[in-house]
Parts: C-alpha cells; structure tokens; sequence
C-alpha cells in the first residue's frame, strides 16, 4: 500500500508541477479540473490494488535481503541494516539501468547524472514502503500489520492533503504562476521566426508574411515538402482556453491554418500540430532578432 501512495502522491506533484510547464491542450477549466481529479482518483484506487503486487515483487524480496545479511554477519535485524541493504541494491540498480540507458544512445551534457539520479530516485521510492513492510511483518509485534496499514492510509491521505494546499498556496500566491502563451501585440510579431532548421517565416510591418523552407504535414503526421511562398498574416483575439490570439496565414499555399502562439514573453514561438493535435508534436519557429 505504501508504493501506491507514494505513486498517488508523485502523480499529484507531477500535475501541480506541470501547470507552470507550456502546455497547450486544453487545460484550465472546471473539466480539467475534474478530470484531473477523476484521474488522481482512479489512480488511487488501481495503486490500491496492484500494491500488493508491488509489494510481492519489489518490496518484500528487499526485506528478505536485509534479514538474511544480519544473519549472515550475525548483526542484528534493524530498520538500519535494512535501508542500507535498500541503498545498496539501489546503487546496484542505477548502475545497471544507467548504462543500459547510456548504451541505447542516451546524450547530453549531464548524462553521467543518470546514475546518482535513478539510485536517489530508487532509493526514495523504495525505502518507506521496505520500512513498512518490515514494520508490518515483525513477528514480535502482534497486531503490527494493521497498525501500519493504518498509519500508511492516514499518512498517506495526510500527505496529499499537506501538497494540495502547498501547491494551492503557491499559485494563489504567485509564487509558481500557471502557463499562459504569451500576450503578444502585431508590432512583437515583426521579425524572422526559425525553426533552426533552414526554414523561417519573416513577419513584415505591413501585415505581409514570407516562408522560406517551412515544413508542411499531412494529417497523419507525415511530411509532405517544404513551403517558400508570400502571403498575408493576421493577429486576432481568441476567447479559447489558453489561447489569448490566433495568428493566420493567408495565401501561401499549405500554411493558411492551424498556427498558435507559444513559449515565454522573453522566446515567444509561433508553432503548428504536427498531425492530430492529440499527438503533442509540435513544428516549432522561434523569433530571431
């Protein structure tokens, strides 16, 4: 039960946290809200019913260990020596995992962190509920079992409510602040947007607009060529959720559609679906000037 609340526990960091993340799906509104909550829910209770089997597999292997290294070394059978035996089978872990990664072709500037990163992140998903379940299965403890079902399910609903009201606080006190695209006026759109590729729209004064090698998609996601033309564009209010302004295009064959306003007052972006708008792939041009 412990692994299913902290995996309750990190989806709702994860969604108070990603609220400040661009995001352009729809969000905002009582039906995400509620959707959300539905999800959080739904999760509790799947978390509920595959503990068990997270316990069985995970867990209580970890437990084992720890007793069977103090007989071993004939010390004695305590909460330390079994969160240092967690420590250990974590490092182990983020060893083995972490050069899996790195030989797959994971790149980048900090990829040696991938295995502080996942032996942290094994150790702190691992060691409360291997505590717990030494805990709940001390045999000199009548009773322990439902003792610490109990504290998990109080704790755990305890939890939740604590982080809901922190990232309610943090909000409601512009601590963290929710993504909206950035409120762009004509005059900001004027310059060259580029997609770091070669292709680029120029965005003219005098409501003109030329692409030059700007990739087309079809519905399916596929590319279908590149677009090098001269057209009209347009800036409009737009009362859509999260969506302040609709940029048009217009006489230039392949791009008259589907253009949205993204990323940050500071790096605005001007981006298009890449198919269907479910996939969250994104043809993305930033502005150069």
């Amino acid at each position: 039960m412990a692994i299913g609340a902290e995996a309750v526990l990190a989806a709702l960091v994860a969604v108070l946290y990603g609220l400040q993340s661009e995001s352009h799906g729809g969000e905002g509104g009582l039906g995400w809200l509620f959707g959300t909550v539905f999800a959080l829910v739904l999760l509790a209770v799947v978390a509920t019913i595959a503990g068990p089997a997270g316990s069985a597999m995970a867990v209580l292997p970890l437990v084992l260990l720890g007793r069977a290294v103090a007989r071993r070394t004939g010390r004695r059978d305590n909460w330390q020596l079994t969160l240092a035996t967690v420590a250990v089978v974590a490092v182990a872990l983020a060893l083995l995992i972490g050069s899996c990664v790195l030989l797959a072709g994971f790149d980048g500037p900090g990829d040696l962190l991938v295995y502080p990163v996942l032996a942290l992140g094994l150790i702190v998903g691992l060691a409360p509920a291997t505590l717990c379940a030494r805990a709940a299965g001390n045999p000199g403890k009548p009773g322990a079992r439902w003792r610490v079902l109990g504290s998990v399910a109080l704790g755990g609903l305890g939890l939740l409510a604590a982080t809901l009201a922190v990232g309610v606080a943090a909000y409601g006190s512009g601590v963290l602040k929710i993504y909206e695209p950035p409120r762009l006026t004509e005059a900001d759109m004027v310059g060259t947007w580029t997609d770091g590729d070669g292709g680029s729209l120029r965005f003219e004064a005098d409501g003109t607009v030329t692409a030059k090698d700007v990739d087309q998609y079809e519905a399916t996601g596929e590319r279908s060529g590149a677009s090098d033309c001269t057209g009209k564009w347009q800036l409009t209010g737009n009362d859509g959720v999260g969506r302040p302004y609709e940029l048009g295009i217009a006489d230039c064959e392949g791009l008259s559609f589907g253009w949205d306003i993204g990323g940050t007052e500071e790096r605005p972006t001007v981006f298009t679906w890449i198919g269907e708008r479910d996939s969250g792939e994104r043809y993305v041009l930033a502005r150069q000037r």
